[in-house]
């Protein structure tokens, strides 16, 4: 049997942010209804074993962010979404809400190093903008805590998507995580209510998708440094089978074979899956001479970049100086020690307004044709690359030769 999501289970007693958490993710999901109150602090606190003082802080932060609104003597309300009240349960099914109008965005919140907002909530705010205007709410369902390994998100995305449907969720935008995982459940969403995927496409799962061109992204920024007169081109990437994955780096290998007839330099450098301190290889590459290490690092996303540079920093090498790296999705815009990171940006308010459309578009025809949707990458030109003096008479025979 699956739980509801809303309910986490740990061994020892929640803390402020986890009671916030918590409670916030009632509200978003429709658990406690928007005009309605909350449990009452003591109910709070015999549920989930914690303090009053706990309870009552995580409220108050509830209430900075607006969610509910609290009176003198009175237990605290629920905030309406949007302005706009949640409908009421019919008197003959009081455990469930209607929320056809409402559509589920499955995905992570993002991390603090990201700036202007995370990826996350710029997806939110351009999927939300685009359902707002055709009436429809989002509600956003947290995937995670941390971004770990496949089978850890397989739960907790199983209860998600099935609290979905049992609430009657009009629809869900998700991005999948567990991608071995629940390909089952995923079909059984897909022929009850709209499914979007966005990012990661799912094999043997009929979906519509939206996704940007990885493939191109990775191809221009390659470009870009072979232009700059680069010649030793190493891509850092992970060992993940997913199609976002794949492209990047089938892009990177397509510069690099058009450019270069043959005996190019290809380096791939796979970084641990478990994100660990621990990079062989990469430390293997920055060991060697000068001239046969890499002069550029192509990244998968900005995260590994922004790894890649504080271990260049070990050995005494900096950025651009020795090597140049170029980051992935623009969502981080400066390295550790302040260098402008260049990067592929991601169009993510269009990837959300692009999935709000074919969400309507599904629900307006349920046998239309699945569609595939591509939003268009730029590359962002910062402080982290620089150019490669080459002697002009040698540079023909280099690109000839592709060395």
């Amino acid at each position: 049997m699956i739980s509801t999501p809303n309910i986490s289970v740990a061994t020892a007693a929640p803390s402020m942010r986890h009671v916030e958490a918590l409670l916030r993710e009632r509200i978003e999901s429709g658990r406690y209804e928007a005009g309605g109150r909350l449990p009452s602090e003591r109910e709070i606190c015999e549920e989930l074993k914690v303090h009053r003082r706990v309870v009552r802080s995580a409220i108050q932060v509830l209430e900075r962010e607006g969610l509910v609104i609290r009176r003198p003597n009175c237990r605290a309300t629920v905030r309406s979404i949007d302005g706009v009240e949640a409908p009421q349960p019919p008197a003959n099914s009081p455990a469930k809400l209607h929320l056809s109008r409402f559509v589920a965005l499955m995905m992570w919140h993002g991390t603090p190093q990201e700036e202007g907002g995370t990826g996350q909530q710029r997806i939110f705010w351009g999927l939300n903008q685009t359902l707002g205007q055709a009436g429809y709410h989002t509600v956003f369902l947290d995937q995670a805590e941390t971004i770990g390994i496949e089978n850890e998100h397989a739960d907790r995305e199983a209860t998600h998507l099935q609290y979905a449907l049992d609430q009657g969720f009009g629809g869900i935008v998700f991005y999948c995580y567990s991608y071995y995982s629940n390909r089952d459940m995923l079909r059984k969403v897909a022929r009850k209510i709209p499914l979007v995927l966005i990012d990661r496409e799912l094999s043997g799962v009929e979906s519509d998708f939206v996704g940007v061109t990885n493939h191109g992204g990775m191809y221009e920024a390659t470009n870009y440094l072979i232009g700059l007169g680069h010649r030793r081109i190493a891509y850092v990437t992970r060992n993940e089978p997913i199609n976002t994955v794949q492209d990047r780096l089938q892009g990177y290998l397509h510069a690099l074979r058009e450019n270069f007839q043959a005996n190019y330099y290809e380096m791939v450098i796979a970084v641990p899956s478990t994100g660990g301190d621990v990079w062989p290889a990469m430390d293997s590459i920055l060991s060697l001479p000068a001239d046969e290490r890499p002069t550029a690092l192509v990244c998968v996303n900005d995260y590994e970049a922004v790894e890649a540079a504080r271990r260049l920093s070990r050995f005494n090498l900096s950025v651009p100086g020795d090597i140049s790296i170029i980051g992935c999705d623009n969502i981080i815009t400066k390295l550790l020690d302040g260098t402008g990171l260049t990067t592929i940006a991601q169009p993510f308010e269009q990837i959300g307004s692009e999935a709000a459309k074919l969400f309507m578009r599904r629900s307006a025809d349920r046998k239309a044709d699945i569609a595939r949707v591509e939003c268009q990458t730029k590359l962002i030109i910062r402080d982290s690359c620089r150019a490669i003096d080459v002697p002009h008479a040698n540079q023909d025979e280099t690109h000839r030769n592709g060395q």
